[in-house]
């Protein structure tokens, strides 16, 4: 294959598609890929997708199986609303053992992912009372969050961690948490695209600042224990996962097995309540949930009205899973250390063909993980994603995360061994080609 491709068979697809490549979502950059790749027979190095590239362990799937095989009425049973006994206490044991917080069963409710815990915390966070309806994005962040905002009728504000890190981050965050409309602030530690990892001094200065000013903090720990700088994998043994719960009461803390366990088919996550949050009461959420207690309008009015619970079998292999982390026999970042090791191989190859980091971690570079952000001189996200294209490679412009910054989120969990040949031979291409192109 001859690189540059055709472009006017890529802005051609543009414009049938009618794609502006700076407000692409992930979806609709897959199907540009895939019709580009065909029409162009080239074979697309995909770094678009946020989704695992390791096998599921087989322990969830064979419970999932075991259970289905000796409990006939299990598949005529609904749920319950809160989840399985099983799991909830294994969420409990998980949560101490791993993050060092204390939690009750009844404090720990199984969601369908990661994105509807939170699709719940922002509902519950941010209509509490009348004047707190907006959510705080620690962004960049995943786009999905704030479509779910907008279906949720909630006001959004946004701070890029870009411009605000350490003290800086919390005198920002007074600043709008003192205008009393944040109902809740949301983020993700790793950060979804950066890898940023909030500091422990940082996360204790949020907690307070929550506490003063009654503001729910939402922690997404869905790429929980993969900045790999630390071992997490021992149970109840630090260093622990950092967690703003150790700072303040007033916290929802989102968790998924899609990317620690590779087990993102079966759509299944949970959501910690803080013991002491749950039972607090706001009159104000009788108006959307019936009850004025936010444990209550949690499951009631938020899992209730809309799944009304997750699969009995997906619950099952979660147990699993959860309770084999617990015991030790089954060490889950053991694996999850190949994308580590991906990302050092990969970020090595664009940086050393003249690209750049667009974060780093308070002056640091960004650990190897999951997804890194770069950039090509002065060069537009649309721009250079436009070009990479053109040279069989895809990533998302982080103008569709909410960065005030340009530049390319690239995820590496698709990448094998055998494609850093002929990813090192595109980008060496595409950065003479922009050299020429400047």
């Amino acid at each position: 294959m001859s690189f540059p491709l055709n472009e006017k068979i890529l802005d051609k697809l543009l414009i049938e598609k009618e794609i502006d490549l700076r407000r692409v979502s992930i979806r609709e950059l897959g199907l540009l890929v895939n019709d580009l790749s065909a029409q162009t027979e080239t074979d697309f190095i995909r770094m678009e997708f946020g989704i695992p590239g390791l096998p599921a362990d087989r322990i969830g799937p064979e419970e999932e199986i075991r259970v289905l095989k000796e409990n006939n009425k299990l598949p005529s049973t609904y749920p319950p609303f809160d989840g399985i006994p099983k799991l909830k206490k294994a969420i409990s044991n998980f949560t101490k053992l791993f993050l060092n917080v204390d939690v009750q069963p009844q404090n720990c409710i199984p969601t369908v992912g990661a994105m509807h815990g939170c699709l719940i915390s922002m509902a519950v966070a941010g209509r509490r009372k009348p004047e707190a309806d907006t959510i705080l994005f620690l962004d960049p962040g995943f786009p999905v969050n704030k479509l779910q905002t907008k279906f949720l009728g909630l006001q959004t504000e946004s701070i890029d961690i870009y411009d605000h890190r350490g003290e800086n981050l919390l005198k920002k965050l007074e600043e709008l948490f003192s205008t009393g409309k944040i109902g809740g602030i949301l983020w993700s530690n790793p950060n979804n695209p950066t890898w940023v990892c909030l500091t422990e001094e940082e996360l204790e200065g949020i907690g307070k600042l929550a506490t003063e000013y009654d503001v729910i903090c939402i922690e997404d720990v869905s790429y929980f224990g993969m900045d790999f700088r630390n071992d997490y994998s021992i149970p109840g043994q630090p260093p622990f996962q950092p967690t703003v719960a150790h700072y303040t009461d007033n916290y929802f803390i989102v968790m998924s097995s899609s990317k620690i366990f590779s087990y993102a088919g079966q759509r299944v996550g949970f959501t910690i309540l803080s013991p002491e949050l749950s039972k607090k009461k706001y009159p104000h959420l009788k108006k959307y949930a019936d009850t004025d207690i936010v444990g209550y309008a949690f499951i009631h009015g938020g899992i209730y009205p809309t799944t009304a619970g997750v699969p009995q079998t997906t619950q099952h292999a979660l147990t699993a899973l959860l309770e084999a982390v617990c015991d030790g026999s089954y060490d889950f970042m053991d694996k999850l250390h190949s994308y580590g090791e991906t990302a050092s191989i990969v970020k090595d190859i664009f940086i050393s063909n003249g690209f750049e980091y667009v974060y780093d971690d308070m002056g640091e570079e960004i650990a190897d993980g999951f997804y890194f952000t770069i950039k090509w001189k002065r060069m537009t996200g649309e721009s250079l994603l436009h070009s990479m294209l053109l040279f069989g490679m895809a990533g998302i412009p982080i103008s569709t995360t909410g960065s005030i910054k340009e530049g390319i989120r690239i995820c590496v969990s698709l990448l094998k061994e055998e494609d850093f040949e002929e990813l090192k031979s595109r980008i060496s291409a595409l950065a003479k080609y922009l050299n020429i192109k400047k």
